[in-house]
């Protein structure tokens, strides 16, 4: 038994009750006593035993074995520790790490939750939402549009242009590069290509995959201009009171257009912009910083291309479309043998192409509308292209359809009778359809030219309109050319099937060697007195090439008129050819079978 619980035992502790071990412990520590505990206990025998050991003299120690501690300080001094350089930095690793961080989960999170919260996106899908198509437009449509109208009246009057950017030169060269970058950004083909889609269904998402390539053309051109915000506004204002001074307006004339000016920009770059770049993060799936090296690696910016690089007097490429540059300067490039777009199609579709561009245009307009009933339309829109050609061939071409000169004998397709002559007349009689909507289409034309002409005072209430008729009309002339696309494939699928008899059986075309002739009336048509075979396949190869240009070329797309570069290749240039068009068809002098029926071989295959 321990010492401690000896002296319990005396006191007869284990005999108390709480009460009277309470009243004990409060006596003991009335007269001084306190508590121990073991730590306490092993902290004073530590020291306890260091003060029992023996006091030994700094020299005893360094001659036991101990280390002096003034030759450690002096063997410091003369050896000073070296700091080693931290290690550089790896820029590729850093730049991977940044590009790691800005698509991880949170970052994704959050570009998918900005876009669903700004109505760009919905959150779980990267497709654009009609509300934002709508807002781009109406307003940004707008405002884009707005800023182009403030470059045509700085810069697109030469009478004042010169003086204008001198006076603003003697400012700053950057203002004049501002409103010449400003005022190219509307670009109307672009534009259309971007919202094509939403017009045509304006309640549907649009995949953002479809418009990529314009929405990152018109963020790009956009964020050139983004640092320079302010400086633009100073040249228009600057811009504006110089041409105020030039013309001799009202001040109030100039205030309204600067006025309008600045609301446009607001809207364009306080949230059109915005929106702009958040649709950009969703299609990147990144968080991209706004102004970063990242951002114009993802739009391809480039340094020759930014702004600020002007200098005074120097010619604006914006404006005047570039400097000049003399013929002798320019180096002869070595001389290309061009392509031939034309390469790799069907003798068939060529000959096709060649007759429709026998016949110059202002010609074609000439015979098919004597009356100037469209005169209004312009030459390249591509819906009267359409009507045009599709009039031509019913003029020249429909008839072997519906004629009975040409003998068709009903034959046996897949065990049931097909009478080919009266499949064709129940499909051109289909043709009513094509006239039908191209007067709405006229419709539509006359409407929009009617309202640009007097877009009324409310220019908001007018660009709404505006751009609803656009959209009408747009509409309308994809179904002209579908219409009549339908037809033109269904009709020469019909007579392709008559050519191969002829080429082969021979059983349903039983007079393919007659010669067609008309009376007096129409003795004019370019296959008078040619052989009936000759006929169907001039039929075949014109219907042929103007399906094709519908379904793949010049004619199809969105953009309801062809760009002046379609309107030179296709128009301007006349088709040269060794051999008269009389020769190539004419049939064969010798009285030879062959099976181009009378037309050029180097033009039809066999």
């Amino acid at each position: 038994m321990s010492e401690f619980d000896k002296t319990k035992k005396s006191i007869g502790v284990n005999n108390l009750d709480d009460k009277a071990r309470r009243e004990m412990f409060d006596k003991f520590q009335s007269a001084g006593g306190k508590v121990v505990s073991d730590k306490d206990k092993k902290r004073d025998e530590a020291i306890r035993k260091q003060r029992e050991q023996p006091q030994i003299r700094q020299g005893q120690r360094s001659q036991a074995g101990g280390k002096d501690p003034r030759q450690s300080s002096s063997g410091k001094s003369a050896r000073p520790a070296v700091k080693q350089a931290p290690p550089k930095p790896n820029p590729l690793l850093d730049r991977k790490a940044m590009e790691a961080e800005m698509g991880n989960f949170f970052n994704r999170m959050a570009v998918r939750f900005k876009c669903w919260v700004s109505r760009v996106t919905s959150f779980s899908s990267s497709d654009l939402l009609p509300s934002f198509l709508s807002e781009m437009n109406i307003a940004g449509k707008k405002a884009i549009l707005e800023m182009n109208f403030v470059g045509n009246d700085l810069l697109g009057n030469p009478a004042y242009a010169a003086k204008i950017a001198k006076e603003l030169d003697a400012q700053n060269p950057l203002y004049i590069e501002l409103l010449g970058r400003m005022h190219k950004i509307y670009d109307n083909v672009e534009l259309n290509q971007l919202l094509e889609t939403h017009n045509a269904a304006p309640d549907m998402p649009v995949s953002i995959s479809r418009v990529r390539q314009p929405l990152y053309s018109l963020f790009k051109k956009l964020y050139y201009m983004y640092p320079f915000q302010g400086s633009y506004v100073k040249a228009v204002s600057l811009g504006y009171q110089a041409l105020e001074k030039l013309e001799g307006k009202p001040s109030s004339v100039y205030n309204t257009k600067r006025k309008r000016a600045m609301q446009e920009f607001d809207v364009l770059y306080g949230n059109i912009f915005d929106k702009l770049y958040l649709a950009i993060l969703r299609s990147e799936d990144r968080n991209i910083p706004l102004l970063s090296t990242y951002m114009e690696t993802v739009l391809g910016i480039l340094p020759e291309e930014k702004l600020g690089q002007r200098k005074q007097g120097e010619e604006l490429d914006e404006i005047s479309g570039g400097a000049h540059v003399d013929e002798e300067e320019t180096e002869e490039a070595p001389e290309e043998k061009p392509i031939d777009p034309e390469e790799g199609l069907s003798k068939e579709l060529k000959y096709g192409l060649k007759l429709m561009r026998s016949i110059p245009l202002d010609q074609l307009r000439k015979r098919h509308d004597a009356k100037g009933e469209h005169e209004l339309i312009p030459s390249g829109d591509k819906a009267l292209l359409t009507w045009l050609f599709f009039r031509e061939f019913d003029e020249e071409y429909s008839f072997v359809m519906t004629t009975k000169k040409i003998d068709l004998k009903p034959t046996i397709v897949a065990g049931s009778k097909m009478d080919y002559r009266e499949k064709m007349i129940d499909l051109y009689e289909t043709t009513r359809a094509i006239h039908e909507q191209f007067r709405i289409y006229d419709q539509y034309y006359k409407e929009l030219e009617s309202h640009l002409k007097n877009p009324g005072a409310n220019y908001i209430e007018a660009s709404k309109k505006t751009s609803a008729l656009e959209t009408k009309r747009s509409q309308q002339s994809r179904n002209v050319r579908v219409t009549a696309k339908d037809f033109l494939q269904k009709g020469a699928e019909l007579l392709s099937k008559l050519i191969a008899d002829m080429k082969g059986k021979r059983e349903i075309v039983t007079n393919m060697d007659t010669l067609m002739t008309f009376d007096l009336v129409e003795a004019k048509k370019r296959l008078n007195k040619k052989p009936i075979k000759q006929c169907i396949m001039e039929s075949y190869c014109f219907a042929l090439a103007l399906a094709e240009r519908l379904e793949n070329g010049d004619l199809f797309g969105g953009v309801p008129e062809l760009s002046p570069e379609e309107m030179e290749k296709e128009f301007g240039i006349k088709v040269q050819s060794n051999v008269p068009e009389g020769e190539i068809l004419e049939p064969n002098p010798e009285g030879e079978t062959d099976d181009n029926f009378g037309v050029d071989p180097s033009i039809l295959s066999d």
